[in-house]
């Protein structure tokens, strides 16, 4: 295939195809090339093939990390640096060291009690609604209240957290985005203040304590860092279990095993994370190459399809079936190489809580007639809107 034909120019990141099921909006450029362009936002490749996607993000030295968005200005000069996704090696290993102590196996753990609480008080006020938004009122509250807590944020202004989040996440409106930003930043500012006077075990004061060679950290890593984990830790699993859910919705057969063999959850959360990948992010390409059949330059963007990765039928049976007992499940959800998600076990903690507890209280449910879902755009895909019902549901009693 020649680079003039490897292309499909109209495809746009922020504004997909419809479709019922807009993760397949890659299935024809996947079995058309490994690699396709688009002209949209400036012009960018896009790495759509599981083997492609592997090799951009196993190879930081051609695919820099300088800049992980398409365009890549999307976020604004301020925030632009969010370590230690941003960074390339040699200084991509000690930051990432410095985060590891807030997202290690205890710490995980000890957190659990909280997000199933919360998920319970959650379902004991949308049980008696007979409908929900879940993707709003379920989905998007469980990483949120999680991240404000792991941060430290006072509980008088978790709703203020909240709200900044919203527009940060669920906005295609760039000049909308980068005002949050600007908002978030002097947020974060204040909370760090304070958390000089008054260090806790929150994730806040785990940075400030950091150093990286014997140096501080600057305020524009510690902004950065901080707003890295604060996105990616809510937006991430408030797609992948608002999808989960939607699925579950759509195919009853799925709904009933997992409410009768709830132990079968972990399983499925990872075959969720595959079928309904959130995250794509992208490189800088350092130099110019050959790669899979296309001519790159310096400087241009790549994007990683990770959710078109993860529907290549050369690396998954039967990839766009949804397959509750699958074993071998190599996904790339969360990423590979370096730059793997930090918080991926965070996020399977969380989905399998709120998956178990939902299914406890509503296991009988559908989606609501008319436009029930809709889908964020961007660099994250997931629903925005989830409307379901169950009324005529047998459902348990709440416990704790």
């Amino acid at each position: 295939m020649t680079q003039a034909e490897n292309r499909d120019a109209d495809f746009d990141l922020f504004s997909p195809p419809a479709a019922d099921n807009p993760f397949t909006v890659y299935d024809d450029m996947r079995s058309a090339c490994p690699v396709a362009r688009s002209e949209k936002l400036g012009g960018y490749w896009i790495a759509t093939s599981y083997r492609s996607v592997d090799d951009v993000a196993k190879d930081p030295e051609l695919f820099s990390s300088v800049s992980i968005s398409v365009p890549k200005d999307a976020f604004g000069d301020e925030l632009a640096e969010r370590p230690p996704i941003t960074l390339d090696p040699p200084q991509h290993g000690p930051f990432r060291r410095i985060l590891l102590p807030a997202f290690g196996p205890r710490r995980i753990k000890s957190l659990e009690p909280f997000v199933r609480e919360h998920a319970r008080e959650l379902l004991a006020q949308i049980v008696a609604l007979d409908h929900c938004d879940a993707a709003a009122a379920y989905a998007k509250k469980i990483p949120s209240r999680f991240m404000a807590r792991m941060m430290g944020c006072p509980d008088d202004r978790q709703e203020e957290f909240g709200e900044r989040m919203r527009v940060i996440l669920d906005s295609n409106e760039m000049d909308e985005i980068r005002d949050a930003m600007t908002e978030t930043q002097a947020f974060l500012t204040e909370l760090m203040a304070e958390r000089r006077l008054r260090p806790g075990e929150d994730l806040v004061s785990c940075i400030l304590g950091a150093d990286i060679g014997g140096r501080e950290l600057t305020p524009a890593e510690l902004i950065g860092a901080l707003v890295l984990i604060i996105t990616a830790g809510i937006d991430t699993t408030w797609s992948a279990l608002g999808s989960s859910l939607w699925h579950l919705a759509r195919h009853p057969e799925d709904r009933a095993r997992l409410a009768a063999s709830p132990e079968l959850i972990p399983t499925a959360v990872e075959e969720f994370l595959r079928a309904f990948s959130p995250v794509q992010i992208a490189r800088v390409v350092t130099r110019d190459t050959e790669f899979h059949g296309v001519r790159l330059e310096a400087g241009d963007s790549i994007l990683m399809g990770l959710p078109s990765a993860n529907r290549d039928a050369a690396e998954f049976p039967e990839p766009e079936r949804v397959d509750l007992d699958r074993q071998v499940n190599r996904h790339l959800a969360f990423g590979v190489g370096i730059h793997r998600c930090i918080g991926s076990s965070i996020a399977r903690m969380e989905m399998r809580i709120a998956l178990e507890e939902w299914l406890r209280v509503i296991p009988d449910f559908e989606l609501a007639p008319g436009d029930a879902v809709t889908w964020s755009t961007g660099h994250v895909w997931g629903p925005r809107t989830l409307e379901l019902r169950w009324g005529g549901t047998d459902a348990g009693p709440l416990g704790h």
